[in-house]
């Protein structure tokens, strides 16, 4: 069938482009031939909408298919890649900058999540699209590598703080040319109470692996945990979600395990409760781009005999006040569940001054019930998962 001819159709319905994209990434050869096409716009669409533009154009292209699609869809791709690669490469150079800087100040992050598996796992790192670089570290390394990101001109936003309202920070800076160069920090892996303590930074710096694409003092952790952590990410930030990028990384990551790993995989999820948290996101995931190897880890997680805090979180769309719910009720006693409370009720005055642009304390209380009635509605609110 040519394809081109074919875009030119009614558009099929989202569901249909997504389904057409995400067979075209797993088999570009076989995708390329006898499938009903949608529509070149819906392509592009479900492609960027799920960020894997860039990743589609590449496996077409690779396996010789990429003409035979739609000419629009293939301008998408090669005007997108264009600006990935230099973007990428400025990056990439601040990147190794600023991870010898924290390397030379005695901090020790852990790269995880998109850039670890961008670096590791795919042919090229543009091709896992991301918006920053998430480090894991030490809380007692937080002052260190503040000190170094703020001498390297990087900013941090006015965001609340405490020791139980979140578990990571954000800096970023914008070069000469408009770039941004972003991150996430984070000192536990999840800001949710159920799955913040489920993979602790000592078990995982005990388990990491170098990342020489990001220079001789970089690391990452191994594939087992590596999955695992893409897997809570997904459970804990956006419940439900289908986004296919996340999907296939899970896919990569789960592909590469062999009967050992697979086994320890099993093992530390069955520990910590993730069982169906994995399942679920591998189950997602083989059913897009699947294969036997992730098909027989998805097995060996069925039969395991789940705990009582297995999978709290998997399914959304949540509302604010199932957060706090959840968070309330995983909290280990009532002086720490009045502690977060307070915290989310009166963020630091350093963080109301600068959220509402005031210098006077003498504003605060009024804005702190300011803060509360405009939050009210956003509390019943479902945050929708993220495709």
């Amino acid at each position: 069938m040519d394809v081109r001819l074919s875009a030119r159709a009614a558009p099929a319905g989202q569901t249909d482009a997504v389904s057409i994209v995400a067979r075209a990434i797993h088999d570009p050869v076989g995708a390329a031939h006898g499938s009903p096409m949608a529509g070149a716009a819906a392509l592009i669409a479900a492609a960027s909408r799920h960020r894997v533009l860039l990743l589609l154009g590449w496996r077409l292209r690779a396996a010789g298919k990429l003409e035979e699609w739609p000419v629009e869809l293939v301008g998408a791709f090669q005007t997108a890649e264009r600006r990935a690669i230099a973007v990428d490469c400025i990056r990439h150079a601040e990147l190794l900058a600023a991870l010898a800087e924290l390397s030379a100040a005695g901090v020790r992050p852990i790269v995880f999540k998109g850039a670890a598996v961008a670096h590791s796992h795919y042919p090229a790192p543009h091709l896992r699209a991301r918006a920053d670089t998430d480090l894991l570290v030490p809380a007692s390394e937080l002052p260190a590598l503040e000190d170094v990101l703020s001498r390297m001109g990087y900013v941090r936003p006015a965001e609340t703080s405490g020791r139980l309202v979140s578990y990571q920070s954000h800096y970023h800076k914008i070069n000469r040319y408009g770039i941004v160069h972003a991150f996430d920090v984070h000192w536990r892996i999840s800001n949710l109470q159920e799955l913040a303590n489920r993979l602790a930074y000592d078990e995982l710096w005990h388990c990491r692996v170098r990342l020489d694409a990001l220079g001789p003092s970089a690391v990452t952790v191994d594939d087992v945990h590596a999955l695992l952590l893409a897997l809570l990410h997904r459970a804990g930030h956006h419940p439900g979600s289908r986004n296919l990028l996340w999907l296939y990384d899970f896919h990569l990551l789960a592909s590469g395990l062999g009967p050992e790993q697979m086994a320890r995989l099993g093992e530390i999820a069955g520990a910590r409760g993730l069982t169906r948290i994995a399942a679920d996101g591998l189950s997602l995931a083989s059913g897009y781009f699947g294969n036997a190897a992730v098909a027989s880890i998805i097995d060996m997680l069925q039969t395991q005999e789940p705990r009582q805090d297995d999978a709290v979180v998997i399914h959304g769309p949540w509302t604010q006040a199932d957060v706090l719910r959840l968070d309330l009720g995983a909290l280990p006693d009532w002086r720490a569940r009045a502690r977060l409370m307070r915290e989310l009720l009166f963020p630091p005055p350093a963080y109301m001054r600068a959220r509402y642009g005031v210098r006077s304390n003498v504003l605060l209380p009024a804005l702190y019930v300011w803060r509360a009635l405009l939050g009210m509605p956003k509390w019943l609110r479902p945050h929708q998962a993220e495709h």
